[in-house]
């Protein structure tokens, strides 16, 4: 079942205020941060993507850059 609060991929707290996810084919990011001090989100090459009030959120940017990146890299046109 998808819906709109599903985030792509599978997130896993490694460490306390530590997540990272994958997709099964790939290395999708980390988030550091806690819910009083925000999120802080990096892509798979720790590119910084943003700070976020909401894990859900910072795992969803996280999500749509890797899938940004993955269509430059197959060079699809992007219609974002």
């Amino acid at each position: 079942m998808r819906g709109a609060s599903r985030t792509r991929g599978l997130w896993v707290e490694v460490d306390p205020g530590f997540h990272v996810g994958n997709d099964r084919r790939q290395f999708l990011g980390s988030i550091t941060g806690t819910p009083r001090e925000g999120f802080r989100a990096f892509g798979a090459q720790s590119d910084f993507i943003g700070q976020f009030d909401d894990l859900d959120a910072a795992k969803a940017a996280v999500a749509a850059a890797s899938v940004i990146a993955e269509e430059i890299a197959q060079g699809e046109p992007q219609l974002h």
